[in-house]
């Protein structure tokens, strides 16, 4: 793949709109190496995944637009207001691993949050199409990467709050790889692979 040249050209992606949710912000800083901020790779990430899905003619909401904190309910109730087709977050992981993690539901009580809500039943119906959104998207990372993929299932209030396919990626950490622009474009690619294959 020429990472120089930007995204890769005629990739057919069967979604049309998107929510794509950078992680932290504001003086939430997430994690922090050297001189670079997980919510400024994340905001970084989510704008650039913006330009190229728009290129593709598809409808891109970002939760956040700068360097401001949003609450996790303020992103839940952005995510179903805009009504999209996936739903994507942008996370570090603490590790050198990829790790995506997929909606679960807990059998007894749920998240408080959720509770109050009353928004836990609207991933319900989605799990599926998550899990696959999820596996399809591991695989282009798999692919792209030669690293092993970690999925991890939990009650996680933006993945179980959110009505469609959602998944939470979180790339290594800046600690072991350095996210400039090529780095990026080429995280980038591999998702929008992966987003092609979605249901193939």
């Amino acid at each position: 793949m020429d990472i120089q040249s930007g995204e890769k050209q005629s990739v057919q992606i069967p979604f049309k709109t998107f929510v794509i949710d950078a992680g932290h912000g504001g003086y939430d800083y997430g994690i922090a190496s050297h001189d670079m901020k997980e919510k400024d790779i994340n905001l970084s990430l989510a704008q650039n995944l913006d330009t190229i899905l728009s290129k593709k003619a598809k409808k891109v909401f970002l939760a956040r637009k700068g360097d401001q904190y949003m609450s996790l309910l303020e992103r839940v109730k952005f995510a179903n207001q805009k009504n999209p087709d996936a739903f994507l977050s942008f996370h570090s992981s603490m590790s050198d691993n990829f790790v995506l993690y997929l909606p679960k539901f807990k059998t007894g009580g749920l998240n408080e949050m959720v509770d109050q809500y009353s928004l836990s039943s609207n991933q319900k119906k989605f799990i599926g199409k998550s899990k696959a959104l999820s596996e399809s998207i591991g695989k282009a990372l798999k692919d792209e990467f030669k690293k092993n993929i970690i999925y991890r299932e939990l009650p996680l209030p933006i993945l179980i709050s959110i009505g469609t396919p959602s998944v939470v990626i979180e790339y290594p950490s800046p600690t072991f790889i350095t996210y400039d622009q090529p780095m990026k474009m080429r995280l980038l690619n591999a998702i929008t692979s992966g987003l092609a294959t979605y249901g193939q």
